[in-house]
């Protein structure tokens, strides 16, 4: 009993501080103006359309084979400088094509003067199916061998509608108290489940195959809350967008956030192990 007053002491005190935390501290700060402009240059036809307002982009697409895309470049910026693009996005209806990039996309690319480098980090969001307004962000380290950069919002060689808005891009650097913040917290977190692991291991009556779930929920928990959250989104994504490839019925009947419901699942084999 004394153990499980401390475990449960200990992880309202780690949840408070991580929510403390992520409110007040800002991973990016930015550190020069915006680059983002009004002059999208795109080409339309009778099938396939871009509505530009103030604040607003809309793709329409009805022929996939040509799909539709809109993009501008961006003032060059010194080698090693971090952009970070950030949008809320909506996708109605969007079919995939063939291939895996056939997707409604937001893209920042790089181009060294002879190609463009697509072997770098260069999605923002990659979408099928239908979502509502989200939030995404991504950063982005330029190259020393990067020339141009462009923004790119395009449906490739897909159907459907993609509609942005409050889409910014500016350099920043990344806070240091936020690198610091993360690295305590995580190291605080692994030795919380690690006390709480090692407890629940040693405790008697517990069968084999419990102890392995423990260890292989507490292994997929530290994996986890150890990736960085744009890495987790875009994984995510990836899942949802295979999901819809691969039965439209199953994402209908089941519309739930894919995080939440890991986040259900691998903490409730967790409170199962240790129950």
């Amino acid at each position: 009993m004394p153990l499980l007053k401390t475990n449960c002491f200990l992880f309202i005190l780690l949840a408070t501080a991580t929510l403390i935390s992520h409110t007040w501290i800002n991973q990016y700060e930015q550190t020069g103006p915006e680059l983002l402009t009004s002059h999208w240059k795109f080409k339309t036809s009778e099938s396939n359309r871009v509505d530009i307002t103030e604040n607003r982009l809309t793709l329409l697409a009805n022929e996939a084979k040509t799909g539709v895309s809109t993009h501008q470049d961006l003032p060059p910026v010194n080698p090693g400088t971090i952009l970070l693009v950030s949008a809320d996005v909506k996708c109605t209806s969007v079919v995939a094509g063939e291939k895996p990039w056939s997707l409604a996309r937001i893209l920042l690319v790089q181009n060294d003067g002879e190609k463009d480098r697509y072997n770098l980090p260069h999605t923002v969001v990659a979408l099928a199916g239908t979502t509502d307004w989200k939030h995404y962000r991504t950063a982005f380290t330029i190259s020393p061998e990067t020339q141009r950069i462009q923004v790119v919002a395009q449906l490739s060689q897909s159907t459907g509608s993609l509609q942005i808005k409050n889409l910014q891009i500016y350099p920043v650097y990344v806070n240091q108290e936020y690198t610091w913040s993360k690295a305590i917290i995580l190291s605080a977190w692994s030795s919380f489940f690690l006390l709480l692991a090692g407890s629940c291991l040693f405790i008697r009556g517990k069968t084999i195959l419990f102890r392995a779930l423990l260890l292989a929920t507490f292994i997929a928990i530290i994996a986890g809350i150890s990736l960085p959250g744009d890495l987790k989104n875009q994984v995510s994504d990836e899942v949802k967008v295979q999901i819809d490839a691969e039965s439209k019925s199953f994402k209908t009947a089941i519309p739930w956030d894919l995080s939440k419901v890991w986040h259900f699942c691998f903490f409730s084999c967790l409170a199962l192990s240790c129950a």
